[in-house]
């Protein structure tokens, strides 16, 4: 089922519609099956534990590298069956930040050189007014092009690299950011401020945005809607306050009572370590370690279904309280 967004209405079309997307690295499924829609103009959160498949599922989206199964429709157009030179142009329209600014600017290249390159490459318009364009985007992420454009990476700090890296995927146009865990390398004084720009920048731009991260707080700051992945699978999709109100799946319930709340207790982390991907369990694949598993959810999968207004979840239970005989220990 696809899980389309509650955003979306009538007849409109979603800018980038994912179906059936599996990643594989030889024997290690990392996304198995997933399918979902992202609205024009949408923030759609993407979280779950390290090792879900959610920065796979990122980088198969702007097919780095191509997913192994599936489909990835961005305005109409299925990538995948692209040829090379098409996808690098539509890469333009299409760009990933990565979670480590630093690590991906080229560190002998100027600050102008970085931004300037995806222009350079396609030739788009004269050297000078390339240079205006890079110089205005510079301004747009928030950096001087007088005092940070004639720096090299290694002079700048990492929330500096991180805008540099903005500016180098906004230069040419881009209507969709990918972003893989923006914030996680920062300093928390920098985080705030990154997030915040990636807001005034989606305001100003029309961007629409997947925002790939572990931080179930920051998803919910920064999101229209949420989408909770375990080994591989989406478990829930729903809009923001919807998921924090009303959380339907075991886990996202679990991951919800795990955020720090001032003044409180430190909550108790989710009990257990995720499966192996090697070896997924059969039918529900948190079964191993939710409070409400039966035998039912050994025997089959459930699937992502709505449980009311555009809410999805993937669980045999989520119209329900925790079943007669569950497992509780």
């Amino acid at each position: 089922m696809s899980a389309q967004g509650a955003s979306m209405t009538g007849a409109e079309a979603p800018l980038l519609r994912i179906e059936d997307l599996v990643v594989e690295y030889g024997s290690l499924r990392a996304v198995a099956g997933v399918s979902f829609d992202v609205a024009r103009g949408e923030t759609l959160g993407i979280v779950g534990e390290s090792g879900c498949g959610k920065s796979s599922m990122g980088r198969a989206i702007v097919q780095m590298p191509p997913p192994t199964e599936g489909s990835v429709v961005f305005g109409g157009e299925d990538l995948t069956t692209m040829s090379s030179r098409e996808l690098r142009r539509k890469r333009l329209d299409l760009q990933m930040v990565f979670q480590d600014p630093r690590s991906s600017l080229h560190p002998q290249r100027t600050v102008l050189d970085i931004v300037e390159e995806p222009l350079r490459i396609w030739r788009v318009g004269t050297r000078e007014s390339r240079r205006e364009v890079v110089e205005e985007t510079l301004r747009a992420v928030g950096l001087d092009p007088e005092v940070h454009g004639p720096r090299r990476p290694g002079a700048l700090s990492g929330g500096q690299c991180q805008r540099v890296a903005i500016a180098r995927a906004l230069v040419a146009g881009a209507k969709v950011l990918v972003c893989d865990e923006p914030i996680s390398s920062l300093d928390v004084s920098l985080r705030a401020t990154v997030l915040n720009l990636l807001e005034e920048l989606k305001a100003q731009r029309d961007l629409t945005v997947i925002f790939i991260a572990h931080d179930l707080a920051v998803v919910r700051n920064v999101s229209d809607r949420i989408m909770v992945m375990y080994l591989g699978t989406v478990v829930e999709v729903a809009e923001s306050a919807e998921l924090f109100l009303s959380p339907r799946h075991p886990y996202t319930r679990a991951l919800i009572a795990s955020v720090p709340t001032v003044g409180e207790p430190a909550p108790a982390p989710l009990a257990g370590d995720p499966p192996s991907p090697h070896d997924v369990p059969t039918g529900c694949r948190f079964r191993t370690r939710c409070p409400i598993a039966v035998d039912r959810c050994a025997r089959e999968t459930p699937r992502l279904r709505d449980v009311g207004d555009g809410h999805l979840a993937a669980c045999h239970f989520a119209d329900a309280a925790a079943p007669a005989g569950a497992i509780t220990g």
